[in-house]
């Protein structure tokens, strides 16, 4: 999908709290067999701030670097993956009205791990209409126990906490959204559920027990091939936007991924794309864990700051989330800012 105006990233922004090594955690049994070689070197842990004010202070960060005033933002939109500090609460407003002021709309966007990128992709749907010039893209999670358990709770990923953000704009930007693409595959929803019955209120059961629904549809006959589906619409949204911008895999400078990592060896969703980890931003994963709703958005901030892009490169940002659904937007840089 190629957008009909322009449309800029003009700003980006972390806060990523200290972060915990993950040997210790391995010697103290914390981590079970199957993830202590994953590849991770420590996570991110956040002890006294929560989810949505990890968003908050990453937005700032995001608009004072874009220099737009924030009444121009016509639109926010905060993704998570967890829990935000309270229940039947609106987060996004919190977030918005201590970044951008009163009179952004706001929404929150949920969808597991693609939260982020899903929100990139209506953000920039929505101010490709003209029904605003600025949005505000942000994610916030802190996985905090008793109720979570960063150290084994999903395949594949131990769990850091942070806040992202990103700005966008018709006007001016460190570089433009050449195509964006999304795809789900709805079939895959029981690997969150499971054969798990519904209750009647959250927190009943501590941990969540996420890993354990995923191993229970994993013994059903439905769940055969699902591996498959999951890396062909991975691959069909960076084909979509490939195309649509023109440019092949060999074209692209570098890859921002989900922070999940298997180890071993073993092949990575980066090499499923066409990357191999030097074009990947695994660099920073392998620091900060897994974050929710935020690998990509942190993994392009890493890019930008450490000064790893250049005029005329390409981005390729990836997502995918548990339901599924997956989303890939290109982004070309046009004018490296000097944060």
């Amino acid at each position: 999908m190629r957008f009909e105006r322009n449309i800029y990233l003009t700003g980006t922004g972390t806060f990523l709290p200290p972060v915990v090594p993950v040997r210790p955690a391995v010697e103290a049994g914390l981590i079970g067999e199957t993830h202590r070689d994953l590849g991770y070197d420590s996570v991110a842990v956040a002890e006294d701030i929560s989810a949505v004010d990890m968003a908050v202070e990453a937005a700032r960060v995001a608009v004072r670097r874009a220099g737009l005033p924030p009444e121009e933002y016509g639109l926010a939109l905060h993704a998570s993956l967890w829990f935000q500090g309270l229940d039947m609460w609106a987060s996004a407003s919190y977030v918005a009205n201590r970044s951008v002021g009163t009179g952004a709309l706001a929404f929150d966007v949920q969808q597991r791990s693609n939260g982020g990128m899903g929100a990139l992709h209506l953000a920039a749907t929505y101010l490709s209409t003209g029904a605003a010039t600025a949005a505000l893209v942000t994610t916030g999670d802190r996985f905090a126990a008793p109720a979570f358990d960063r150290w084994g709770s999903e395949f594949y990923s131990l769990f850091g906490d942070g806040g992202t953000a990103i700005a966008l704009s018709t006007r001016t930007g460190f570089a433009r959204i050449l195509a964006s693409a999304v795809a789900a595959d709805n079939g895959l929803e029981p690997w969150g559920r499971g054969s798990t019955p519904f209750g009647t209120a959250p927190g009943q059961v501590a941990p969540v027990p996420v890993l354990l629904r995923a191993a229970q549809h994993a013994a059903t006959p439905e769940a055969e091939g699902s591996w498959e589906r999951i890396e062909a619409r991975m691959l069909q949204v960076r084909d979509e936007v490939l195309a649509d911008a023109g440019v092949g895999v060999e074209d692209v400078a570098r890859v921002a991924q989900p922070f999940i990592h298997r180890g071993g060896g073993q092949g990575e969703n980066y090499d499923l794309l066409g990357f191999g980890e030097k074009k990947s931003t695994w660099e920073l994963g392998r620091e900060v864990g897994h974050l929710g709703a935020g690998d990509q958005a942190a993994g392009l901030n890493h890019l930008l700051e450490r000064r790893l892009v250049g005029p005329g490169d390409l981005v390729l940002m990836v997502g995918v989330g548990v339901g599924f659904s997956f989303t890939a937007t290109l982004l070309e840089v046009t004018d490296p800012p000097r944060w």
